[in-house]
């Protein structure tokens, strides 16, 4: 009997082994299999990529075959190449998307380059075609498409140099891979061998030790009926005490919904008058621009007949015209934030002019800058110039901006408005030099109502909204906006918006 346990014991150690083998071996057939594809695909990578490289070189040997000769015969390669290269770029982009790094360099570095590559050639035919192949050869001369074909060929290399690694560092796997393969084929095989002979061995052990363990079994049995008992008594003893943590914990669940019913009727009070506070603020807004208006027209007609007044009554006039303003803008600025809680601010894009938006703010504020002798600067280096945006909402953003920038800047200074395009966002940035914002103003800048330390320079007042508005207007834009500004040396105020 005893030894017909022994025999299946054997038996079935040996099949465990066999079928561990078995399993172990299975593992490195597919990891054989998986670095030898990883291999293939490294390969495919960089056959792709070089002839990436080979396809931008045959469209600029095109290019410049043609501007030199005007050979249209030189066209039919260019075309083939370009045709090749899109089919190239969507393989290469698919082969190379599961690796992060690779990816990256490829989409933000590599393609953006081509496609400059591609539109520059283009541009090339053009200027041929317009203005005769020795403007053509004056534009290759400037070295813009030699530089892209060098950057192309950087980055082509950086992505065949990452694969090259990558190759070494697999084919180092895959050959240890093929060394463990054998190790455990040989160690498999002796593994089972000395386990068959260990295993008569322990058979022996392990009876002498059943035998005690069997002892052991029996005094733990009672040890065991021991603890069962106690711990019944404790469990008994928890239950009271948990009805009496309930008894409490629902005594607590109504007072915590007594609470909860309460705030549900404050917040229900609040709504209420923060929907009252909308209307009056609405009715009292639309009700004050009719008087203004009329008062404004008054005032016109004082300055018509301005023959017949002192003038003292002259400056009066203009201060209350000034006043007439500023309540103006306060009123626009009280709509404008109610409809911008609301939701009820539209969008209504169309393509304007970037440098004809700034100076016709320039001329609105050609006064004032002159009062001020305050220098006013455009630097744009937005080629385009064409911006696809709502007008009247950029309007209302850079004229917050620019009269923060003229309100705050003491006499002889100047006020710069700087445009660039940077990627697929264009850039613009109101500089001036004035007193700056302190640490703890820039934390309550775009808040609502806030009134800052610094003061404007020439007496001119401020509602507090301005910048409040001007930060929910950016973001219906889809834009961004930032400051930056030390006390002293003047702010920079950075508007980022998208040009798609």
């Amino acid at each position: 009997m005893r030894k017909n346990i022994r025999i299946k014991i054997l038996l079935i150690t040996s099949i465990a082994l066999t079928i561990i083998s078995a399993g172990i071996t299975y593992y490195n057939v597919l990891e054989k299999k998986e670095s030898t594809n990883l291999v293939i695909h490294t390969y495919e990578v960089i056959q792709s990529s070089r002839r990436l490289l080979t396809l931008v070189q045959d469209l600029e040997t095109g290019q410049r075959g043609y501007l030199l000769t005007t050979d249209s015969s030189f066209l039919d390669p260019y075309h083939t190449a370009l045709i090749d290269l899109d089919a190239d770029i969507k393989y290469l982009k698919g082969i190379i998307s599961s690796n992060a790094r690779q990816t990256g360099l490829f989409d933000h570095k590599l393609l953006p380059i081509v496609e400059r590559k591609k539109a520059n050639l283009e541009l090339s035919f053009e200027v041929m075609k317009k203005y005769g192949r020795d403007s053509a050869s004056r534009f290759v001369a400037r070295g813009v498409g030699k530089q892209l074909m060098d950057s192309t060929r950087y980055y082509v290399n950086d992505l065949i140099r990452h694969e090259e690694q990558q190759l070494v560092e697999r084919s180092k796997n895959l050959e240890q891979i093929y060394f463990v393969s054998d190790v455990v084929h040989f160690s498999s095989f002796a593994l089972i061998g000395l386990t068959s002979v260990l295993a008569l061995f322990t058979i022996r052990d392990k009876e002498r030790v059943n035998n005690r363990l069997m002892q052991n079994l029996r005094e733990l049995n009672r040890n065991l009926e021991q603890k069962v008992r106690e711990r019944t008594q404790q469990l008994e003893e928890e239950k009271n005490h948990s009805v009496q943590l309930n008894e409490e914990l629902q005594e607590n669940l109504e007072e915590i919904r007594s609470l909860h019913d309460a705030l549900l009727n404050a917040n229900k009070k609040l709504v209420n008058l923060n929907e009252e506070k909308d209307h009056f603020l609405g009715v009292t807004t639309h009700d004050l621009k009719a008087p203004l208006v009329g008062i404004n027209s008054l005032l016109q007609l004082l300055k018509l007949d301005g023959q017949n007044l002192t003038e003292k009554q002259k400056e009066y006039v203009l201060l209350m015209e000034d006043t007439c303003q500023t309540m103006q803008r306060l009123i626009t600025d009280l709509l404008d934030v109610k409809r911008i809680e609301q939701g009820a601010t539209p969008v209504n894009k169309r393509t304007i002019s970037i440098s004809a938006l700034l100076h016709s703010l320039r001329a609105q504020y050609a006064t004032w800058l002159e009062n001020k002798n305050i220098q006013f600067q455009i630097e744009n280096q937005f080629e385009e110039d064409a911006l696809t945006t709502d007008p009247d909402i950029l309007h209302r953003i850079l004229d917050n901006l620019i009269s923060n920038a003229i309100k705050f800047s003491a006499r002889d200074k100047k006020v710069s408005v700087q445009i660039y395009q940077k990627n697929s966002e264009l850039t613009i940035q109101i500089v001036d030099q004035g007193p700056g914002i302190n640490e703890g103003d820039l934390n309550l800048l775009f808040g609502k109502f806030r009134k800052l330390t610094a003061r404007p320079t020439g007496g001119e007042s401020s509602s507090g909204l301005g910048l409040s508005i001007v930060k929910e207007l950016v973001h219906i834009l889809d834009g961004n906006i930032k400051v930056k500004s030390k006390e002293g040396e003047g702010s920079t105020f950075t508007i980022i918006l998208p040009l798609n």
